[in-house]
């Protein structure tokens, strides 16, 4: 699977200045500088065509085109991520999570993208700071875990996704602002840099622990009960 994450740029001027850098890529990925601010309410009017964009972006390449945004449905705001297969939008994502006090509301919104080069899951901004994100997504059968991310202030989302990775046995790529990652099922790093577009040709595989514990007196299943 060729996977180009582009952490710089608007979809339209890189479709306008860097066509040839992102052509002949299997999955395509924008941060939230791809999109920017969408309201649903001017995508419905036709006042404005960021979604149709991204759905024509992804006919023209022949390719899968995931971009960060932030939605806003009527005045309620959230950070989300578009996904569109060879000209069709399969759906949109939101954060399932927020931290401390925040203009954008969580969504609730797990989701894994059948799409033509795999199942491909989406984690959202500080959902991929919760482990059981991209547990949903590796036990729904994802091929590739995306996560789309503001800025990467520190460490901590490269961390995640190794985390992540070597924890299910699942790829992850990490798009930010000026940052862009992608690591493998063992937790290794196989790309990172800051340069506008970053391009790298995957092997998808995956690997599955069997984990025995130790269990005494008392015990339930987590999930009983509820």
């Amino acid at each position: 699977m060729k996977v180009c994450l582009v952490t710089e740029g608007t979809v339209n001027c890189t479709w306008q200045d860097n066509l040839p850098e992102i052509s002949k890529q299997d999955v395509v990925v924008f941060g939230f500088n791809g999109l920017g601010l969408v309201s649903y309410k001017k995508e419905l009017s036709g006042e404005t065509e960021y979604f149709q964009d991204v759905a024509k972006l992804s006919k023209q390449l022949s390719s899968v085109v995931i971009c960060g945004c932030d939605t806003d449905t009527y005045g309620v705001f959230r950070h989300s991520a578009v996904i569109a297969d060879k000209g069709k939008i399969l759906g949109v994502s939101d954060m399932a999570h927020t931290i401390d006090e925040s203009e954008f509301v969580a969504g609730g919104n797990y989701r894994v993208y059948d799409t033509s080069y795999g199942k491909i899951g989406i984690i959202i901004a500080e959902d991929l700071f919760f482990p059981e994100s991209a547990r949903v997504l590796a036990l729904c059968d994802a091929d590739l875990i995306v996560c789309l991310f503001k800025k990467q202030e520190n460490f901590m989302p490269q961390i995640m996704i190794r985390a992540c990775s070597y924890a299910n046995g699942v790829i992850m790529a990490l798009c930010a602002k000026e940052y862009g990652a992608i690591s493998d099922i063992k937790g290794n790093i196989i790309t990172a840099g800051n340069s506008s577009i970053i391009k790298k040709d995957v092997n998808v595989e995956k690997d599955y622990h069997l984990i025995g514990h130790r269990q005494r007196g008392l015990y339930r299943e987590f999930n009983s009960g509820y």
